[in-house]
């Protein structure tokens, strides 16, 4: 396939990796861009916020760039990208041994960039109420709930992701609906949930792809 009129984004994370072992590297930003928002999302799930949140993503992208030849399309390519994070993240938390209380500051540092300042206050609430309630959940349910309700994967995708059982998934997500539900009416508002932000953003695919260009540049000196 002809790819050098097609945009970025109209493209396969498949076409994009192919693009990436033929050793064009800046292909990779796309990658970085298009799933900074979701494995933010599972890295907090996982008890992992702020300033290490950026730490693994980074760590994550860099793995899997190192790795990009042993991907050989058996599963979808944000499957096999999601695998890296979650060992990534259970590494970083053995490492700190840190305990998964809420910070005082998570809700402003999670929402701050993708705010509307002319939301009512009452949404902004909601907002905040919710995040907590879900951050207070199990992490086994925890994550769950953020793959396939606020991320928005089907259940094959969770469970592959996940490396659990479809009936798991189910089983697991039905327990995290019952936890919640005093607090979740609806479905509404909840892709708004835990936003990473433009600027964190551009500054984990900066990091990301000023790494990967030093070391493609270290290895032709």
């Amino acid at each position: 396939m002809e790819l050098k009129n097609i945009k970025l984004g109209e493209l396969t994370d498949e076409e994009i990796v192919s693009e990436v072992k033929k050793g064009n590297i800046d292909y990779f930003a796309e990658i970085v861009k298009r799933y900074n928002q979701r494995l933010y999302r599972i890295a907090v799930s996982y008890g992992v916020f702020d300033d290490d949140a950026e730490e693994v993503l980074q760590t994550t992208y860099i793995a899997a760039y190192e790795k990009i030849n042993q991907f050989r399309g058996e599963a979808k390519f944000s499957t096999w990208l999601i695998r890296i994070l979650i060992n990534e993240c259970l590494m970083l938390k053995r490492k700190n041994q840190k305990t998964q209380n809420i910070p005082e500051d998570l809700v402003t540092n999670l929402t701050g960039d993708h705010l509307n300042p002319e939301k009512d206050y009452m949404d902004k609430e909601r907002k905040e109420i919710l995040e907590k309630a879900i951050q207070q959940l199990p992490e086994k349910y925890k994550t769950v709930y953020m793959l396939k309700e606020v991320e928005g994967m089907n259940i094959e995708e969770t469970s592959a992701a996940l490396a659990i059982s479809k009936v798991n998934v189910k089983v697991r997500l039905h327990r995290a609906k019952s936890m919640l539900k005093n607090l979740i009416k609806d479905g509404t508002g909840l892709s708004t949930l835990f936003t990473f932000g433009n600027a964190r953003c551009d500054k984990v695919t900066e990091s990301v792809m000023n790494y990967i260009k030093n070391k493609e540049a270290e290895k032709v000196s």
